[in-house]
């Protein structure tokens, strides 16, 4: 078998490169999503994975994919080779306070009907507030909480995972490329940097073509085959302060070990499939974007009040692509579709729940090309 990673920019060149890399299986309200502890399971398995691929090449001094020249553009945040040694995860904890009484009784209510195999429960605000020092309650919350009403102050995650996903996608490609040399001959996991114009003219020289490359995707196939609603957002990368646990919300706070935490994001509903090239860090000095640093410093502010002493060490910009919405939640879109009348295969529309997903989508997305199978792609997210 030979697979041929295909991308213009190299990996992590999109969205997934200024990720949050925040992992849990849980919605805003506290509930389970679909699969998503089945999710969290897989990935924690490939993370493992691409901690060893890491810590072998690095015992052996080889120069990783993040090392190379082979399209990391120096700027764009995306040669993580300079952070070696440094954790591609670390497991603190992840804690989800409530911003108003209604979302502090779903987490005391649905926390008590989980079956939390990862301990996730509610917290005071006072227990709260022991985790992460200098968080603000709505007086709602505090209200609640005093008269004995049913209000969780958070919900919390104790196993809750922080993954630096640029340096975690370059390790993970690393372990793909241990694994094939290990293979039978003729086993190879190659990269090439590259852009692709026309599907159809890949079929010239492979057998089976595969499009995972996020809102891109809505240059290559029509928006009624593959139905995703592209999104744009800055975030911020700041020096932190005294922070080590992850803080989840519609505005989110990621420390990535002591040196850099991840703040955001804006919220940008005009991006285009043109917009996702430009993903990685951008200039501070453009106007748009410095309109997008004064915002996410206020929604940094009212997430963690800390932050707003923080220094700004970049920002960051991506494009994700959304699924439509199901009765089960916001679930990826999985299967087969004609471009350029062939018949190709296609993940897309992991939208803000990639890390939860994507171990399980390739899973999928595997067995049913080995086996030319729709059918071992679960029928929720199945398409084709």
């Amino acid at each position: 078998m030979d697979v041929t990673l295909m991308d213009e920019i190299g990996i992590a060149g999109g969205a997934s490169g200024v990720a949050a890399g925040l992992l849990h299986p849980y919605t805003p309200r506290g509930k389970t999503i679909w699969r998503g502890v089945e999710g969290v399971r897989e990935a924690k398995r490939l993370i493992e994975a691409a901690t060893r691929a890491e810590d072998a090449l690095d015992a052996m001094a080889t120069e990783r994919c993040d090392d190379a020249d082979g399209g990391w553009r120096d700027g764009v945040g995306r040669n993580t080779g300079e952070r070696r040694m440094e954790a591609v995860a670390r497991a603190p904890g992840i804690v989800r306070p409530a911003r108003s009484a209604k979302q502090g009784s779903d987490f005391a209510k649905h926390v008590a009907l989980e079956d939390n195999e990862d301990g996730a429960r509610s917290l005071t605000t006072a227990e709260t507030l022991e985790t992460c020092p200098g968080l603000e309650y709505t007086e709602d919350v505090l209200e609640a909480e005093a008269k004995g009403e049913p209000c969780a102050g958070s919900l919390f995650i104790p196993e809750g995972v922080i993954v630096d996903t640029p340096r975690y996608l370059s390790a993970l490609w690393d372990a793909c490329t241990i694994l094939a040399s290990r293979g039978v001959a003729g086993t190879r996991a190659s990269i090439r940097i590259a852009s692709v114009d026309r599907v159809g003219d890949l079929f010239d020289e492979f057998d089976e073509v595969v499009l995972c490359c996020g809102a891109a995707v809505a240059a290559l196939v029509d928006y009624e085959q593959i139905p995703i609603q592209l999104q744009g957002g800055h975030v911020l990368e700041l020096k932190p302060e005294g922070l080590d646990i992850g803080i989840l919300g519609t505005t989110y706070v990621a420390p990535l070990g002591g040196a850099r935490a991840m703040v955001g994001p804006t919220k940008e509903y005009d991006a285009t499939a043109a917009d996702a090239r430009r993903a990685g860090v951008v200039d501070r000095a453009n106007a748009r974007v410095a309109a997008a640093e004064s915002q996410l410093r206020e929604l940094g502010r009212k997430a963690f009040p800390p932050t707003a002493n923080w220094g700004v060490l970049q920002v960051k910009y991506g494009v994700r692509g959304n699924p439509p919405r199901t009765p089960s939640g916001a679930l990826p879109l999985v299967g087969r579709v004609r471009v350029d009348d062939k018949s190709v295969w296609f993940a897309a529309g992991l939208g803000a729940r990639g890390l939860v997903y994507h171990g399980l989508v390739g899973d999928w997305l595997a067995r049913a090309i080995l086996e030319d199978d729709l059918g071992a792609i679960p029928e929720e997210v199945r398409r084709g």
